[in-house]
């Protein structure tokens, strides 16, 4: 999620300093709770792999609620756990995409990839950066051919976007980023490939 700093001219007006927008006190520790240097996604938000039964979702948000307390302690002693507990556990539900009918966790389980009885294909939710130098740039995903190995699927384009000064800046800051949710993905393939080597069923 990209926040923009606005410029101030050479010489300043004098104004009315407007009200900054309202911060989430429990928005960093949220996104520490959710590990959020895991892949993001195209607005740089962590992508949170979540496929459960409805029952778990209120078991997952009470160790949300478990680690925000412990990192925490001031703001979640003002908060009401029961409310905040069933706030998250109804986010979750939300964001929970369908099951892989073959049980691979990272898989997004389009439907149209799964139609084939005789053979499935398995993607990842597709990462990429989004700026003033390009769309989906640099995008990859995890892919999967039935029970074949997982394979990171690359795309690149031939495009050359002309950028001044400052939208170089932004790419190096973006290519940071990326560069460690790319390093995330390869941990994760490394971490299937090994399961998979020692036989067991890689998810």
């Amino acid at each position: 999620m990209r926040t923009t700093v606005p410029t101030l001219p050479a010489m300043p007006q004098q104004r009315t300093p407007q009200p900054g927008p309202a911060v989430d006190p429990l928005e960093s520790a949220l996104r520490a709770a959710f590990d959020a240097g895991e892949p993001c996604d195209a607005e740089g938000n962590p992508v949170i792999e979540i496929v459960a039964a409805a029952s778990t979702y209120d078991l997952l948000a009470e160790q949300v609620a478990d680690r925000i307390a412990a990192a925490m302690p001031e703001t979640a002693a003002k908060m009401d756990r029961a409310v905040f507990v069933a706030h998250v556990a109804d986010g979750l539900r939300l964001a929970a995409h369908p099951l892989c009918p073959d049980g691979h966790l990272w898989c997004t389980a389009d439907p149209a990839d799964h139609a084939d009885p005789r053979e499935h294909f398995h993607h990842g939710a597709q990462i990429a950066m989004h700026g003033a130098y390009g769309f989906d740039v640099m995008a990859f995903q995890l892919s999967q051919l039935g029970d074949g190995p997982v394979e990171l699927a690359f795309v690149g384009n031939g495009d050359w976007p002309e950028l001044n000064l400052d939208q170089v800046d932004e790419l190096i800051d973006d290519m940071a980023v990326h560069l460690d949710r790319l390093r995330a993905v390869r941990a994760k393939m490394a971490a299937l490939s090994t399961a998979a080597a020692n036989g067991v069923n890689a998810r």
